[in-house]
């Protein structure tokens, strides 16, 4: 019988997530599921609770234990990091999202519905193994894991000016309480668009160099879910042993929004100026300060001298232990 640590961020979607972990504590409990947790209380938490829990453990202990994540993308990103600064690097990873936008889960096919995908973990008898991203970056000694995608220029900028606007509580609540949300995120858009200069980025994938002068972003993707739903790489696979990149160039308005519009038809591909590789190893320089992403979560301004691969890890989770229906992103 597998032991439980699981890692909870109940402050995931603004705070949404109080009542969900109470849930799920009952479904615990009323199965008598053997389980330890801690709550996070700020950013790199969660990494540091979790390298600390498995460090303490002996092998056989580490052998039975499954680290599991009641949070959001930035939650469990953290938490593979955790595991993977210990001995223990290959313990099972579960998953329950419930965060605003969870594109891991929908990537895979873990179900929307928190106490849906507590019964795909506790189905689960065996680890199955999915991909994710490593990085190496040279400039700033920097090394670690993706499960979704590492971003740099514009779709960072509008990260970090997204992060901004989530410190101004008050207008959040009131926001998130008239249902415009999302307009607080379109002004973060256009600001991006307006204030993104174009930067020039050197890409190697094996023996061919390819050199781009006026990028607007550049995005590595594990999985095609970006954003709550929506299909930046619709190619990326995260069972294919490979990693997904686009390169956009000579981006303007009306072409950003063309690429919006096909992007809803996942055709964004076709177009000219959207270049896109397909490899489990990728080189990126970036000779210039840009904004950089991981999972979502803002890494401020860099230059970038960066190998990415891509390598495998056992999630504990029975994808297929609820019927599909379940498995679909509420709409």
């Amino acid at each position: 019988m597998k032991t439980f640590f699981i890692i909870v961020n109940d402050q995931a979607a603004n705070g949404k997530s109080v009542s969900t972990w109470t849930e799920i504590r009952q479904r615990l409990d009323q199965r008598h599921i053997a389980y330890s947790f801690h709550k996070t209380k700020k950013t790199g938490h969660a990494r540091k609770l979790t390298s600390r829990y498995l460090a303490k453990l002996n092998e056989p202990e580490a052998k039975e234990t499954v680290v599991m994540v009641v949070g959001g993308n930035g939650t469990l990103t953290e938490v593979l990091n955790g595991i993977k600064d210990t001995p223990y690097d290959q313990t099972p990873l579960a998953f329950i999202p419930t965060g605003e936008t969870n594109a891991f889960a929908q990537g895979i096919g873990i179900a929307t519905n928190p106490l849906d995908a507590l019964d795909q973990v506790l189905s689960a008898t065996e680890p199955v193994y999915y991909d994710i991203g490593e990085y190496h970056e040279l400039t700033h000694d920097d090394h670690g894991f993706f499960v979704n995608d590492f971003g740099i220029g514009l779709d960072a900028f509008i990260v970090s000016l997204d992060a901004q606007a989530h410190k101004h509580k008050r207008l959040q609540r009131w926001l998130n309480k008239m249902h415009l949300k999302f307009l607080a995120y379109l002004v973060c858009v256009f600001d991006a668009l307006l204030n993104q200069e174009a930067f020039a980025t050197t890409l190697r994938i094996a023996d061919k160099y390819y050199f781009y002068k006026k990028v607007a972003f550049i995005n590595v993707a594990n999985h095609p879910i970006f954003d709550n739903g929506i299909v930046l790489n619709p190619t990326a696979n995260a069972k294919d042993h490979q990693l997904d990149l686009l390169i956009a160039e000579n981006l303007n308005f009306f072409k950003f929004l063309l690429l919006v519009i096909l992007m809803y038809f996942n055709k964004q591909l076709k177009l000219p100026y959207l270049h896109h590789y397909k490899s489990s190893e990728i080189h990126l320089i970036v000779n210039s300060l840009e904004f950089g992403q991981i999972d979502g979560e803002e890494i401020g301004n860099k230059y970038f001298d960066i190998f990415f691969n891509v390598t495998q890890y056992p999630f504990w989770m029975n994808i297929s232990g609820i019927e599909l229906e379940k498995r679909k992103p509420a709409k």
